[in-house]
């Protein structure tokens, strides 16, 4: 038989052997249309409902945090002379476990060796600076009445400038000044008179229009210039009489004043000098012993170059603070890292509790509360659930957060260190016989604050409900609805 008749008489066999054949297709099914229910054919399409339910409902609240401990022991190098950078010879090992009096870091003291010999020789420059001090003494003993009779000689110069400036150079000002402003304004009405004149006389003569415009511009531009210096005359003519005189004349008053308080002072200053020289030389003589002192005490931050530990517990590089680790980087901990002096660099963990430190944004902080049970998963053992407690939930926020603490409970911990990070899921609320429903199927009316639902019919009609918890995609229904009563599912 050929293929093609073949072909032929499988496709006929398999036609002939399939349900209502290929001579009747499918009926087509309505298709309801969204906000009517009803199909476009016109028949009535049932909306999904849901039921109302009794049973237990449990609202929880997810906070992901890190692993800490509540004995922590800072450990800083405290110098009391020098604040440089410390570079490490040794360091013990991140997460090793130490007891107490173990050494912990090892410095090179070659620095503060270095610091050391530099205070002994500003020591010594201090012994030359008392000694130079006790050879200018007797010098200003001697000094002193050259310097008095030279403030006498200044005390009568400005009295007699005084003298001279009321009696000869203020009333001469005061003329000039004067004399500047009636010049300046006789200059306008000189230049006012001789356009008047000009311009009548254009009148009674006969000359080219060009010719009298040039002159005429000529004489109002000298009357406009002589009324502008006019002003600036009498602006500097005021400020002449206003304030350049009595300022003069009151500077001239009080050089004379401070050079008579000068000279007073001066007179009676031979003693005082003395004194403060004297006062000066015990200074020098004070420092130098404070700088005795900071030699000791750089001498003593030699011998503490070496660190040991508080307390027994588990080394951890860096600082805890809320959560988090800071301080240098793991490098600085090698041999030739630096660290800093006067601040912490290892954090001692001794045994005692195990808290998860989390943040709580302020929407979910509201909930909850001390004591609540918590279940915390951590991320390294994903498969263990460990029992847990809020411990603590801070009252105010820092950097928008609140901070919430979480106490591991007494399961069994091993593997469990500080540092980890993980997760507490808590219980917020819970009931065991309550009545809820979808909270897909729960809508929220802005305009007066309530809740509500729709009730299956043609069309659907909106009834209120009070609500209580929400746990994740359930809502208790308080008051509106009874067990077994039928919603929609979503809004008609």
């Amino acid at each position: 038989m050929p293929i093609r008749s073949r072909w032929a008489t499988a496709f006929i066999l398999f036609a002939f052997l399939t349900p209502q054949g290929f001579a009747q297709e499918k009926p087509a099914q309505p298709t309801p249309d969204a906000k009517s229910g009803q199909s476009k054919e016109g028949a009535i399409v049932p909306r999904p409902t849901v039921k109302v339910a009794r049973g237990r409902l449990v609202a929880t609240t997810t906070l992901k945090g890190t692993v800490e401990g509540d004995a922590r022991s800072e450990v800083s190098v405290r110098l009391k002379s020098w604040a440089g950078p410390l570079v490490v010879e040794r360091a013990i090992e991140h997460g090793a476990q130490v007891k107490k009096e173990d050494v912990l870091l090892t410095f090179d003291a070659e620095k503060i060796t270095q610091l050391a010999q530099a205070a002994r020789q500003e020591r010594d420059l201090a012994k030359l600076a008392i000694k130079q001090a006790e050879l200018e003494l007797p010098v200003a003993k001697q000094q002193l009445p050259v310097d008095l009779k030279a403030a006498e000689r200044e005390k009568n110069q400005t009295a007699d400038d005084l003298a001279r400036f009321l009696k000869v150079e203020k009333p001469r000002s005061i003329e000039e000044a004067q004399f500047s402003l009636k010049s300046s304004e006789f200059n306008v009405e000189q230049a006012k008179d001789e356009l008047t004149q000009l311009e009548k006389m254009y009148r009674d003569k006969d000359l080219t229009e060009e010719t009298e415009q040039t002159i005429l511009k000529r004489y109002k531009f000298n009357l406009e210039s002589a009324e502008h210096f006019l002003k600036g005359t009498k602006l500097r003519t005021e400020r002449t009489l206003t304030i350049d005189v009595p300022r003069r004349e009151e500077s001239a008053e009080v050089a004379a004043a401070k050079a008579e308080l000068a000279w007073e002072r001066a007179r009676e200053q031979l003693p005082l000098q003395v004194k403060q020289k004297e006062l000066a030389l015990e200074k020098l003589r004070f420092e130098d012993e404070r700088a005795q002192e900071k030699l000791g005490d750089l001498e003593k931050d030699l011998a503490v170059m070496t660190v040991k530990a508080p307390a027994a517990g588990v080394v951890y590089y860096g600082r805890y603070v809320r959560g988090q680790w800071s301080g240098p980087q793991a490098t600085a901990y090698l041999k030739g890292g630096t660290l800093p002096a006067n601040d912490v660099v290892l954090t001692i963990i001794s045994n005692g509790r195990l808290f998860l430190h989390t943040e709580a944004e302020e929407k979910d902080v509201g909930d909850l509360k001390a004591g609540q049970s918590a279940r915390i998963a951590p991320v390294r053992f994903p498969a263990r659930k460990l029992a847990g407690k809020v411990h603590r939930v801070a009252s105010v926020p820092q950097a928008g957060k609140f901070e919430v603490l979480v106490a591991l409970g007494d399961d069994s911990l091993d593997g469990i260190v500080p540092g980890l990070t993980g997760s507490a899921k808590i219980v917020t609320a819970q009931k065991e016989n309550a009545l809820s429903v979808p909270t897909s199927a729960v809508f929220e009316d802005p305009d007066n604050d309530s809740s509500y639902v729709y009730l299956p019919g043609d069309p659907p009609k909106r009834k209120t409900v009070k609500t209580g918890i929400v746990a994740g995609d359930k809502t208790e229904i308080v008051e509106g609805l009874a067990e077994g009563d039928e919603i929609l599912a979503a809004k008609p």
